[in-house]
This record gives C-alpha cells, structure tokens and sequence, in this order.
C-alpha cells in the first residue's frame, strides 16, 4: 500500500489539441512528456472554515473564465487528498499558437493547499466567555501596549475595520440607555436607577442582534486568533505549521529526484488574507533546510524561490509585544538574498495594509509592493454592492481581471501558473499597477 503521506501525485491527464511538434532528441522527448511540475506552489488561505473544496472550484471557476478571454489557455487537474492535511492538484498553461507553428511555451505547476482550516473551524464559535475575553484581549490589551495605535498609523482603513465591532457594541448600548432609558426616566413611570438598569438591557440586547445581522464579530475573531497564534498561544497551530515546514521541504526534495525531469524552475509559496502570516512563518522555518536542498543540486541551480502575498494583514500578527518568533521568522526572510517577495494589496481592500511592507527592513530580498486595480464591472451599482460584500471583493485577489488585461496588470494565474517565474518578471521594470512611484 502507498504511503498516505507520500509527497507526489498520479500523472494528470491533460488533453492536449496541438498540432504534432517536429521530432525532437530521445532524451529531451523524455523530458518534455515528464508529468514532472516545473512549478511547486505552497498555498495557504486566510482564518476561513472553507476547505480545500471550495479554493478548487475558485480556481477551476477563474480558469473558465480567464480561458475564454485570452489566446493562451489553462487546464486543470483533479484534487488529490495527501496526508491528513494536505490537498493538491495540478495546472497546465500552453501559450498562443506560435505563427512560424512551433510549440507554444508550456508550464505545468503543481499547487499545494496546505489546510489549516480544520484548527480554524475550532476557533470560528466564539462562547459567551470567550468572546468578552476578545473583547478585552484586543482592544484593552491593543490599546494599552500601542498595537492598535501602530495599526492605525500603518493602515488607517484596516483600523477603522478592526475596531468596528466595537464600535457597534458601544453605539449599541449607548443608544439603548440613551433613548430607552431616558424615555422610562422623562416618563416618571419607573426609578431613574431602573430606567438605565432597563436601557442598559435592552442595548446589549440590540448590540447582540446588530451584530448579528452585520456580522461585524469576524474581524474580532481573526485579530484573537491571529494574536493567539502571534504570541504562541495555540499549540495546535504551531505543531501544523512546523509540519507545513517539513512537508514544504519534503515536497521540493521528492520533485527534484524525480527521474527524467527538467529542472525545477521555481519553488513559490502564496499567502492570501491572513494566510500571509501562515505563508511566511511556514516558509522561513523551512529556509535553513529549503535553501541547502536548492544549492545542493547542480541540475536545479536555476531554481528560483518565491513569495506572494495577496491582501496581507502581517502586522497584525508581528506589532503584538509577545509576537518575538514571528518577527524573527519575518527577519529570517528579510535577510534572505535568494528570495523573491511580491506582495499584492489592493487600496479598496480595507481589512488589506497595502502601504505597509510585509518585510521588516532594510532587507535583502527582492522586494516590490502593489495595489491592484480592482475597477468597476460594467454598472457601477454592480461594484457598489461588491465593495458592501467584504467576502466578494477580497476573493478579488484569486479572480482573473475582467476582460483582457495588459500584460503588466495583476493577473493572479499569470502569477501563479504563468511561463514566468517571479524572479523574471521582478527583473523586467515595475509593472503599471505599481502605485508607489
């Protein structure tokens, strides 16, 4: 019986409708039909319950569309379940058709869905109990150690949002006492100590039902559980992402010895959402190792190692005063010369610190920031009602652009499964969509 937790995958059955190429030598035939990926992506979604499942069907959803728009085409594969936690399935990109009839340049990637969902579905109900104490957690302990102040001086938008749910628990019983209150009180039907008693009541019982209906209390849930994990307060989170960094290495190692296979062109970790905090722990506790294994192989001395971070929110993991691991992985990082770092976060994403670099600095890496251009579908009514669904507009990041784009806009599949490894198109000048000048 096959290992369950075996690192490679079965072949995909990719149809391919081009027309038969000249021969070629034996030996580079034997490559080219490899099911070898030249690509391994690592990708880690952000504090959502949705499973592996769900990000496939993103994908294959984005593939359809973008594939009907453009000349060059993507196909998909099947998901594979590997081990207790890991999912994986493959893309291949063909180019146009080449006019002089030869091969269109081709790229198969191998993306990783490395789950964390599982210890996320955990934290999601919030007790009674546990929620006063996020309450208390975040926004006593933010406002007292100054972290909710650096928020605000990184990312005034993204602080706005964090306190939110605050805000309408305040307003809620305010308003509650206020009007509730004052009338029982202006009534002279009731004491005035039990008019505010009756006030104080019926806000909480309005914070309770607003915040309901708005479904504000997320955000409080994902700075608890990402100040948690920061100051390593959830042991289950810490074990998995130790293994992310094993498995990560693993993973790398097994497609390199794989016989008859080109070289591997470029190893690319992706962080979406908070998933950019589990992106570049898991990728800096496997660079001590990630980075012998690459140098080690003389075949695979192109190889080249990437990070790509999508609507980061790192600083709200790294400005906690006992986040010191975290900053120290984000140092490791910094440090790292061989490292590509492109991080994607849009102005109009509001939870999204898009003018604040995720890399501590001065750095090392190859480092560049953009706001992607998220612009209106036709009707501006349509984008009204996408800015109000915070969901839609954030799961912008892993949607193909609208229409054709030109070839410098943010495309993620162009990222993700495109011909180009980052460190090539991080070589080419800064693409439009740069707003930084």
């Amino acid at each position: 019986m096959a290992n369950p937790d075996d690192t490679t995958i079965p072949g995909e059955d990719f149809i391919d409708t081009l027309a038969p190429a000249p021969p070629i030598a034996p030996a580079v035939e034997l490559r080219m039909q490899s099911d070898a990926p030249d690509r391994l992506v690592f990708f880690f979604s952000g504090f959502d319950p949705k499973s592996a499942t769900f990000y496939h069907r993103l994908f294959r959803s984005g593939i359809s569309q973008r594939n009907a728009a453009y000349d060059e085409t993507l196909a998909l594969g099947k998901r594979h379940r590997i081990g207790r936690w890991a999912s994986v399935w493959t893309s291949l990109w063909r180019g146009a058709s080449s006019a002089l009839g030869g091969r269109p340049v081709t790229m198969r990637t191998r993306v990783h869905f490395m789950r964390w969902d599982d210890i996320v579905r955990r934290h999601w109900r919030r007790a009674p109990m546990t929620l006063a104490r996020d309450y208390w957690n975040v926004y006593a302990g933010g406002l007292t150690s100054g972290v909710l102040m650096r928020v605000w001086r990184a990312a005034p938008a993204a602080f706005w949002m964090a306190m939110f749910p605050l805000l309408v628990g305040v307003l809620s019983v305010a308003a509650g006492v206020l009007v509730v209150g004052g009338l029982l009180a202006a009534s002279g039907l009731v004491p005035l100590f039990t008019s505010l008693v009756v006030g104080l009541v019926v806000g909480a019982l309005g914070w309770r039902l607003l915040a309901a209906w708005v479904d504000c209390e997320w955000l409080l849930r994902l700075y608890a559980f990402m100040r948690e994990q920061a100051i390593g307060e959830v042991p289950a989170l810490e074990a998995r992402l130790d293994e992310m960094a094993s498995r990560l290495v693993e993973a790398v190692e097994a497609r390199m010895r794989q016989p008859g296979a080109a070289p591997l062109k470029e190893i690319m970790v992706i962080g979406y959402s908070s998933g950019t905090i589990m992106a570049a722990t898991v990728l800096a506790r496997a660079m001590p190792k990630l980075a012998d294994v690459v140098d080690s192989r003389r075949t695979n001395k192109g190889t080249t190692l990437s990070l790509v971070t999508l609507g980061q929110c790192i600083p709200i993991a790294a400005e906690w005063p006992g986040a010191g691991r975290f900053r120290h992985d984000l140092d490791v990082l910094a440090e790292s010369p061989m490292l590509t770092w492109h991080d994607y976060s849009a102005a109009s994403d509001r939870a999204a610190f898009w003018k604040a670099p995720p890399w501590p600095e001065p750095a090392q890496l190859k480092g560049y920031q953009a706001s992607p251009p998220f612009k209106a579908a036709p009707g501006a009514l349509r984008f009204a009602t996408m800015r109000r669904s915070r969901r839609e507009m954030h799961l912008q990041y892993l949607r193909p652009p609208r229409g054709r784009s030109e070839g410098d806009s943010y495309d993620f599949f162009v990222l993700a499964c495109g011909p180009q490894t980052l460190a090539e198109r991080h070589a080419r000048a800064k693409p439009a969509s740069d707003l930084r000048g």
